[in-house]
């Protein structure tokens, strides 16, 4: 009886805490008036003649080419031909919303950063579940509520017509499964865990970097326990495999090759890494912001036009190594700072990079202190952390990327100053009682 009082009371409180926080980021929305893209219609002199392109960029351009009927095609607007620009999931569902409430409307607009807030508001119930198994229920309670009221994490989904607020959500789950693999494994949970991971895939494919580690974290576990874990583990690839094939296959019909999920890896390398280059990729090298790159994809066509821009980044890496290891030492610092954080053209700004450092302090700290002390998960933190910015140190960072591991970040600078406070407490009580033990005993003379 009590512990099923104490189940409904947890569960309770974590609908409270999504339904709050999906509350706030619906006022965010509603009160700046972030549904309305029309502000980011102006990308300047030099850029092509894009219909409503600040509505989503190459997400709307898309979205708008299949709701359209033309397909998942024209990532920069008009018509240039099937694409592999994005993963596919993304972009569909906005699709749906076009369909729905009309291309490019202030309707449309305000639907896409609801569904936005809703990823971002239920990424609580995973924060408090992994604090709960990693960290302990005050540590999880404190990250739940703090991503559920803090403005800091509000910005990418009620501003972008993007992913990112998805990556957090589905980076969070796997990393729950993975835990929770660790401890109890059946072939129902191998599935689901290649399951969401197929669904991870067709979303960012930047958040397979961490696929390594969240798989062997639990084969290790269960190895160590002599517990079976092959057959579940190829159950789990599998999966994944079913999930990402229709995609696969789709991109080699369409496009005459084999692409997984996504082909403009060289454009985004070559982006980013040139003489003078600032690291953050410029641009004004972008088809979507130069005309005259625009009309270069749109007579080579998207496989041919990435593909000249393969040894240009390859040449520059290699002839000059040193200035190329420049540049991804300043993406590192750039991911970790929040460098060129506004650049969205918003109305009003209350995110500044002074407010994105001292989480990257606070989260070191945290997982320092969490490898050190042995803390269950502590290493799948550090391989999160480690594994999934590398793509963008080569490439370039800006400051949205980093929004699909921030749930972890602050599940581990919350821990951080758990243990900071927790110490100061002690330290305190213990000169209490000293002072205590040192006051003169008073005798009654009487």
């Amino acid at each position: 009886m009590g512990h099923s009082a104490n189940h409904d009371g947890l569960r309770k409180s974590l609908v409270l805490m999504a339904l709050v926080g999906l509350a706030l980021r619906i006022a965010l929305i509603v009160w700046l008036r972030y549904y309305d893209f029309s502000v980011s219609d102006d990308l300047g002199t030099f850029a092509p003649p894009h219909f409503h392109f600040g509505f989503g960029f190459e997400t709307g351009a898309i979205a708008y080419s299949l709701a359209t009927g033309h397909g998942f095609s024209s990532p920069f607007g008009g018509s240039t031909g099937p694409t592999a620009w994005l993963a596919p999931l993304y972009p569909a569902m906005c699709a749906l919303i076009f369909k729905g409430f009309g291309c490019f409307t202030l309707a449309s607009g305000f639907v896409i950063l609801l569904i936005n807030s809703v990823f971002s508001a239920l990424t609580c119930i995973p924060i408090c579940r992994i604090g709960e198994l990693t960290m302990g229920r005050k540590v999880a309670y404190w990250s739940g509520w703090i991503w559920a009221t803090g403005v800091i994490f509000m910005r990418w989904p009620t501003t972008w017509v993007w992913e990112m607020s998805a990556s957090a959500l589905l980076i969070s789950v796997l990393f729950l499964q993975s835990l929770q693999l660790a401890q109890q494994s059946s072939g129902r949970r191998w599935a689901i865990f290649g399951l969401v991971w197929g669904i991870a895939a067709l979303t960012n494919p930047s958040l397979l970097a961490f696929l390594p580690a969240a798989g062997l974290y639990p084969i290790l576990k269960l190895w160590r326990r002599d517990e079976r874990w092959f057959r579940h583990a190829a159950v789990s690839a599998v999966m994944f495999a079913v999930v990402v094939s229709p995609w696969l296959i789709r991109n080699r019909v369409t496009l005459g090759t084999w692409v997984f999920i996504r082909d403009n890896a060289p454009f985004e390398l070559a982006l980013g890494n040139y003489h003078w280059s600032s690291g953050m990729g410029w641009f004004g090298k972008h088809p979507s912001m130069n005309k005259w790159e625009y009309a270069k994809y749109k007579g080579m066509g998207e496989l041919p036009y990435v593909a000249s821009k393969k040894p240009l980044a390859i040449d520059f890496v290699k002839r000059y190594p040193r200035e190329f290891a420049s540049l991804c030492a300043t993406r590192v610092l750039a991911f970790w700072r929040g460098t060129a954080l506004n650049y969205s053209g918003a109305h009003v700004e209350p995110w500044r990079p002074w407010v994105y450092w001292p989480l990257s302090a606070l989260m070191l700290a945290g997982m320092i202190v969490a490898v050190a002390w042995r803390v269950d998960g502590g290493w799948l933190y550090f391989w999160l952390m480690f594994l999934y910015p590398i793509t963008y140190y080569l490439t370039f960072a800006q400051p949205r990327y980093r929004h699909a591991i921030e749930p972890e970040m602050l599940l581990l600078s919350t821990y951080f100053v758990h243990l900071a406070l927790q110490g100061l407490r002690e330290r305190f009580v213990v000169r209490q009682r000293s002072r205590v033990e040192l006051q003169p005993v008073l005798v009654d003379a009487d």
